[in-house]
């Protein structure tokens, strides 16, 4: 199967390879697109989240990272999709942990988010526990946690916190983490950016408590029938 990859920010993402050889099949070919390909420093800052649009954040071609809007993003995010179709993806994987429930796509289409979530919610009826802690990558991000992980898999956060995958320490994610953990059974590194390095750095600082990525989880979940 041909696997197109559609990351919100730009393509090819370097810091992805290492979790894309792990946890993928060999033989499955994959593409690279990116949402934000092809723009400028200029036009990527001239996306920056209006009043009461929710941010987003993506790292980008040269290793920095941009924030910007969601809703400025999804007709970016419906072009990329059509350009890893037009590749001959067979489907695609968008590689964003925000909602984006409406893209248009002509091949089978596979969200992070979606996936991650229901892997989540199986964990937490595993644990018997519905404490779920959650890490996000902009302060602005954390309020609307509670809303949207209660929304989609009937669990609401007892704890959030952030921490930048892109632009944060390794310190600063494991602290994050471990404010979250005090008071949960599992937590969600909720952004593609977060790796298996900080995920370990993350445990380790929660003294135990289990912790997962969303792009282990959408990945894992993906290669199942690939």
């Amino acid at each position: 199967m041909r696997l197109g990859l559609v990351t919100i920010g730009q393509a090819p993402r370097a810091d992805l390879s290492e979790d894309l050889h792990a946890l993928l099949p060999a033989e499955a070919e994959v593409t690279e697109h990116g949402a934000l390909d092809g723009l400028t420093g200029a036009e990527i800052a001239a996306l920056a989240p209006r009043p009461g649009e929710s941010a987003l954040t993506s790292r980008l071609r040269d290793g920095g990272s941009a924030v910007f809007g969601h809703d400025q993003a999804v007709p970016l995010v419906e072009q990329a999709v059509g350009r890893a179709e037009a590749s001959g993806a067979d489907a695609t994987l968008l590689l964003c942990s925000g909602e984006f429930p409406a893209v248009r796509h002509g091949r089978p289409l596979f969200l992070t988010e979606r996936l991650a979530h229901d892997a989540t919610a199986s964990l937490l009826r595993g644990l018997g526990s519905d404490r779920l802690g959650i890490v996000r990558p902009l302060p602005e991000q954390t309020a609307e946690a509670l809303p949207q992980w209660g929304h989609s898999i009937g669990v609401r956060p007892v704890a959030v916190s952030a921490a930048s995958p892109y632009t944060g320490t390794r310190e600063e994610i494991a602290a994050a983490a471990r404010e979250v953990a005090r008071t949960s059974d599992l937590v969600v590194l909720d952004c593609i950016g977060f790796d298996e390095e900080m995920r370990r750095a993350a445990v380790a600082a929660g003294d135990g408590t289990p912790v997962v990525t969303v792009r282990g989880l959408a990945l894992r979940v993906l290669s199942a029938m690939l």
